[in-house]
């Protein structure tokens, strides 16, 4: 994965491969207790620049300020400091299940929560040299599907008692960013909250929450597929511009349909118009046939309840193994050491999740499965439908 910063071309994967994993293991201490390894501010931010340098200077010509020790010493900040919003996960999570099961959605609802990783943190700070790492959002995450809009809005506007609002976890509508009044230009919808929750003593620690519609997943997660089967990232707009046109168009489709803002640039467009140029792309590229192409093989289904899952996904035999986890420390080990035997091909790929029902795995996380059935489906009946 590249990135481009005052047109120097940055190699984040290489870099991490050159460090070694196991003098930074995942987790080297208890979780469980509320606050793992505290680190004043000044560290974190420290931490931050050291990273953000020294990530900058791999391809400078000038002399590099940054030693190697320094970047793996900031490295291992930065991993205890997204340990430490582990806690704060945990309780979230709890909250959100019982704030659904108050709505009597929570059976139809899919939650699932992730921690960044390293190299996609590193590579923030250096797309965005003015964010100091302690303002980061988003190294903990929670998502949450729902089933359509209604359910949505529902759940958007309960905020009288509600249970993740509260003394030990604080909200702000102003740390709102609704994609879905307003969608991306790439065409992604959904809504982002952040919520600061309190670890221990006076801590507090971000996460940020993202709701969308089961459509709304089913788009994110062709994105996904398209982009590991291309080898792009078509989530930060690399790639073929008629594939990223054929994503726009697909998701102002799928926004007609939930009665939902489309994209501005296609705003005066009629849903015929956009169905003709849906048809003409897919002539061109054939993406639904290719997709209707791949589907992982999955391992055997154990439906083992555990606490964590470690999701594989080989991209030149198609087949995902799930392994399940009860043991914190040995699922992030595992995780961080098939992050470095993988970081060297483009043909697997690994994440550690944890879910609230092993059977919603693969609803979950659809892309490791190589699954776009649900996008498919819906798509060739709405261009029948707007055409």
């Amino acid at each position: 994965m590249k990135v481009e910063c005052n047109n120097v071309k940055l190699d984040i994967r290489t870099t991490f491969e050159d460090i070694e994993i196991e003098d930074i293991k995942e987790s080297d201490v208890n979780q469980e207790t509320p606050l793992s390894f505290p680190i004043s501010k000044g560290a974190i931010t420290k931490s931050g620049d050291i990273i953000r340098s020294y990530m900058k200077e791999l391809d400078s010509t000038s002399k590099n300020t940054i030693s190697e020790e320094e970047f793996r010493d900031a490295l291992f900040i930065l991993k205890r400091y997204r340990e430490n919003h582990i806690p704060s996960l945990k309780y979230f999570s709890a909250l959100l299940e019982g704030k659904l099961k108050r709505l009597q959605v929570f059976e139809q609802s899919i939650v699932s929560s992730r921690s960044k990783r390293l190299e996609s943190i590193a590579n923030k700070l250096v797309v965005r040299p003015t964010m100091r790492l302690a303002q980061m959002d988003d190294l903990v995450g929670i998502r949450v599907t729902l089933p359509d809009m209604e359910v949505l809005d529902q759940f958007i506007h309960d905020t009288h008692n509600c249970e993740i609002i509260n003394s030990d976890c604080i909200f702000d509508d102003f740390h709102t960013t609704n994609y879905i009044s307003e969608p991306k230009p790439d065409g992604y919808r959904g809504i982002h909250q952040i919520f600061k929750c309190k670890a221990d003593g006076n801590s507090y620690f971000k996460l940020e929450l993202q709701i969308r519609t089961k459509i709304q997943h089913e788009w994110a997660t062709v994105v996904e597929i398209l982009g590991s089967l291309q080898r792009v990232s078509f989530k930060a707009g690399q790639g073929n511009e008629s594939y990223l046109r054929f994503l726009e168009l697909s998701s102002v489709l799928f926004s007609i349909e939930e009665g939902s803002p489309i994209v501005a640039a296609y705003a005066k467009h009629t849903p015929s118009d956009i169905c003709i140029k849906l048809d003409v792309l897919d002539k061109k590229l054939q993406i639904i046939e290719m997709l209707r192409g791949f589907t992982s093989i999955p391992s055997p289904k154990q439906s083992v309840e555990a606490k964590y899952y470690l999701i594989q996904l080989n991209l030149y035999t198609h087949e995902t193994k799930v392994l399940p986890y009860d043991d914190e420390r040995d699922a992030n080990e595992d995780y961080v050491r098939l992050e470095q035997e993988y970081q060297r091909s483009n043909n697997f790929d690994v994440v550690l999740v944890s879910v609230d029902d092993v059977n919603k795995i693969e609803e979950a996380y659809p892309n490791y499965f190589l699954d776009s059935n649900d996008f498919i489906s819906r798509y060739t009946k709405l261009l029948v439908k707007y055409s």
